[in-house]
């Protein structure tokens, strides 16, 4: 898991392997998913993992961009980059938390059973870009 993070520009410290390791833990995140097989194959990917993935690609993006796409950026936000960065990648990874809610959820069959409590009936057509807007 490191290597790929490392692969992909982002920068784990000690404390951050830690907190990693504890989500990946926890059965709940673990079973959320995110992106379902494709072609009937058996391989799916975690709702956690892919905000993180989507985290490090845009760090990954924005390190190689010109150092004044990070200055306007960060000034969007009224501050400096280094201070702007947390910001912008944990506003990035949260960009599907739509899909942590029971109605996405209950969209792929075969989905891994989940700690959370699901509604009887949950609303399978609700688009979780929506839920994801309202969370904000």
């Amino acid at each position: 898991m490191r290597g790929l993070w490392l692969e992909y520009g982002w920068r784990l410290r000690r404390k951050d392997e830690g907190i990693l390791e504890k989500m990946l833990m926890d059965k709940t995140l673990g079973s959320l998913w995110a992106k379902s097989p494709k072609n009937g194959g058996s391989e799916w990917h975690p709702l956690i993992l892919h905000m993180l993935d989507v985290a490090a690609s845009v760090e990954a993006v924005l390190s190689r961009e010109p150092e004044s796409t990070r200055t306007k950026t960060a000034a969007c936000l009224g501050m400096e980059w280094e201070d702007s960065r947390p910001w912008v990648l944990v506003v990035t990874a949260c960009h599907d938390l739509g899909k942590a809610c029971p109605g996405f959820q209950s969209k792929w069959q075969e989905a891994p059973k989940t700690a959370l409590r699901m509604p009887r009936a949950p609303n399978i057509g609700i688009n979780h870009a929506f839920v994801t807007a309202h969370t904000a």
